[in-house]
C-alpha cells in the first residue's frame, strides 16, 4: 500500500492546483479503476445483449455466471494474496528476487487447481450446456489469476501497465463479444462468456510479461517458497478470506433462504434485487477508498515511518515518545478527516438515492431497503480502513477477532432476519451486523493504538521461535532447510 503514497507524494510536492489533481485522480485511478473497468465491462456487454435483442434467460446465465465468478473468486483468492503480500514485501525489502516470478506461477497453481475442485464440485450436477460451464469457469479461474498478478504489479509500485492492461483487455473482450453476438452461432450467453475470457485471457498475459520483465523467468524452480509464510501468517489468512466472505455473506443467505432468491438454469441462486441495491450501496464508499490511499497513505505513513526509524535507528525515548505522539495524531486527525469526506457522500447518495434507482428501473421494494444498506456499506468502509491500519502495525491477533465478529454477526443475523423476519429484515441485518462489528472493530483498534508502545516492544518475543508447521517441513522437503530463510526474518512494522 505504500507504493501508492509514494507515488502521490511526489505529485503532491507540485502544491499546484495541477498538482493536485493529478494527486486525486491518480489515486481514484489506482483505487478504483479496477473495479470501474471490470463492472463497466458486465454492464457493457448487457448493453450488447439490448442491441441484439438477446432473450432475458440468456441475460439471467450470463449476469449470473459473472456474479459467481466476481465473489467468489475474490473469498478463494482473499487469504493466499494476504499471506503472499507479505512474503513479497520481504523479497523487496531485503532485496531477494530469486523467486519472486516463481512465488507467482506457484501461487496461480494453488488457486487454478483449488478453483478447479470447487467448479467441479458446483457443476457436477448442473443442466447447463458445456460451452457455458465452460465459459463460466474460466471466467472464475482467469479472475483469480487477475487478482494473484495485481498484486505483484502493485507491490512494485507498477500501476500504469496495471491500469493499461486491464483496459486493454476490457475492450477486447468487449469487441470479442459483439463479433460472437453478430457471426458466430453459439448460445448468446457462451458467446459472451467466451468473449470476456479472451479478453482477461489478454490481461492475463499483460501483466505476466511484465512481471517477468521485471524479475526474469524462474531460474530455481522454487515456485512454492512462499508456503513457509502460512504458517507463521495464519491469522492474516483467515483474515482475509473471513472479511471477503462477511461482506458476500448476506447475499448468498438472501439467494438460498429468501423469496427474493431466483434459479437459473437450475444451476445459479441469485436474488437479482437485492444484489443490484447491494452494488449501488458500496459503489457509494469509493470515495472513501479514494481519499484514504490519499490521506492514510502520504500523511499518515510519513509519520509512522518516522516512529519505527527512531526505534530501529537507536534513537533517545524523548525522540521515540515525540513521534509516537506524532503519529497518533496524524492517524487519528486523518481517519476522522476520511470518515468526514465520506459520510457527506454517503448523505448525498442518501439523497438522490430514490430518483436513481427509479430511473434504473429497481422495484420499489429495495429502494426502500437501500437507505439502509448504503450506512451499512459506510460501516463496512470504515470497518476496512481500521484494518488496513492494523495491518501497518501486524496485528494479526485483532485482525482475526474482529474479521471473526463481522463473519459470524453477519452469517446469524441474516439467518434470523431471512428465516424468522422476511422480507422486512432484509438489508436491515446487514445493517446491524455492520454497525456492531465496526463498534468491536473500533474497540480493539483504539486499545490496539493506546498502548502500540507495549505491542511494539513488549508484545514479540525476546528470541525468535520459528514454528515448524506442516507446510513449511513440506517446502523444507521440497527445496532444502534453507528455503524459510525469509520467514525467519524478525517481524518488520513497515511493510
Amino acid at each position: 500500500m505504500a507504493g501508492v503514497g509514494f507515488e502521490l507524494k511526489k505529485l503532491f510536492r507540485a502544491r499546484t492546483v495541477t498538482g493536485y489533481l493529478k494527486a486525486y485522480s491518480f489515486s481514484a485511478l489506482i483505487t478504483t479503476g479496477p473495479f470501474i473497468l471490470l463492472t463497466g465491462m458486465v454492464l457493457a456487454v448487457q448493453l450488447l445483449f439490448l442491441w441484439f435483442q438477446v432473450p432475458d434467460y440468456e441475460n439471467d446465465i450470463f449476469v449470473a455466471s459473472s456474479v459467481y465468478a466476481f465473489i467468489f473468486s475474490q473469498i478463494l483468492s482473499s487469504g493466499f494474496v494476504k499471506v503472499v503480500t507479505r512474503y513479497l514485501s520481504d523479497c523487496i525489502s531485503l532485496d531477494i528476487y530469486d523467486d519472486v516470478t516463481a512465488s507467482c506461477f506457484g501461487l496461480m497453481a494453488i488457486l487454478l487447481v483449488l478453483g478447479s475442485i470447487v467448479s467441479v464440485a458446483f457443476f457436477w450436477h448442473s443442466s447447463l450446456p458445456f460451452g457455458a460451464k465452460l465459459g463460466a469457469y474460466l471466467f472464475f479461474s482467469l479472475l483469480m489469476v487477475i487478482w494473484a498478478e495485481s498484486l505483484y504489479l502493485t507491490a512494485l509500485k507498477k500501476f500504469k501497465p496495471l491500469i493499461g492492461g486491464l483496459a486493454i483487455g476490457v475492450v477486447l473482450s468487449i469487441f470479442c463479444v459483439s463479433l460472437m453476438l453478430a457471426y458466430v452461432s453459439l448460445a448468446p450467453a457462451i458467446s459472451a462468456l467466451l468473449g470476456i475470457d479472451a479478453g482477461l485471457a489478454v490481461i492475463v498475459c499483460l501483466f505476466l510479461t511484465q512481471i517477468i520483465r521485471l524479475f526474469g523467468m524462474p531460474r530455481g524452480g522454487r515456485h512454492f517458497a512462499f508456503l513457509p509464510y502460512f504458517d507463521k501468517e495464519w491469522r492474516l489468512f483467515f483474515y482475509g478470506i473471513l472479511f471477503s466472505g462477511g461482506i458476500f455473506l448476506p447475499n448468498i443467505i438472501t439467494w438460498m433462504s429468501s423469496d427474493w432468491g431466483e434459479t437459473v438454469a437450475g444451476t445459479y441462486r441469485y436474488a437479482p434485487v437485492y444484489d443490484v441495491v447491494t452494488f449501488y450501496a458500496f459503489l457509494s464508499i469509493l470515495p472513501l477508498m479514494i481519499i484514504f490511499v490519499v490521506y492514510m497513505e502520504t500523511r499518515f505513513y510519513e509519520a509512522y515511518s518516522r516512529y519505527f526509524q527512531a526505534i530501529t535507528r537507536k534513537g533517545n525515548f524523548k525522540d521515540i515518545e515525540a513521534m509516537k505522539e506524532n503519529m497518533i495524531h496524524t492517524l487519528w486527525f486523518e481517519l476522522r478527516s476520511a470518515m468526514e469526506f465520506q459520510f457527506l457522500f454517503t448523505i448525498l447518495f442518501l439523497s438522490c438515492g430514490t430518483y436513481i434507482l427509479s430511473w434504473v428501473h429497481v422495484e420499489n421494494k429495495a429502494v426502500n431497503m437501500f437507505d439502509v444498506l448504503l450506512m451499512a456499506a459506510y460501516f463496512v468502509g470504515v470497518f476496512q480502513v481500521l484494518g488496513v491500519i492494523l495491518e501497518y502495525f501486524n496485528a494479526q491477533r485483532q485482525l482475526l477477532r474482529i474479521a471473526s465478529v463481522f463473519f459470524l454477526l453477519n452469517g446469524v443475523l441474516n439467518i434470523v432476519g431471512v428465516v424468522f423476519i422476511g422480507e422486512s429484515a432484509y438489508g436491515f441485518t446487514f445493517f446491524m451486523a455492520a454497525a456492531l462489528s465496526l463498534a468491536y472493530a473500533w474497540k480493539q483498534f483504539s486499545h490496539y493504538i493506546a498502548r502500540v508502545d507495549y505491542y511494539v516492544f513488549c508484545g514479540q518475543p525476546m528470541f525468535y521461535q520459528q514454528h515448524l508447521g506442516w507446510l513449511t517441513l513440506l517446502a523444507r522437503h521440497m527445496y532444502g532447510p534453507t528455503v524459510d530463510r525469509l520467514s525467519k526474518k524478525e517481524d518488520s512494522y513497515e511493510t
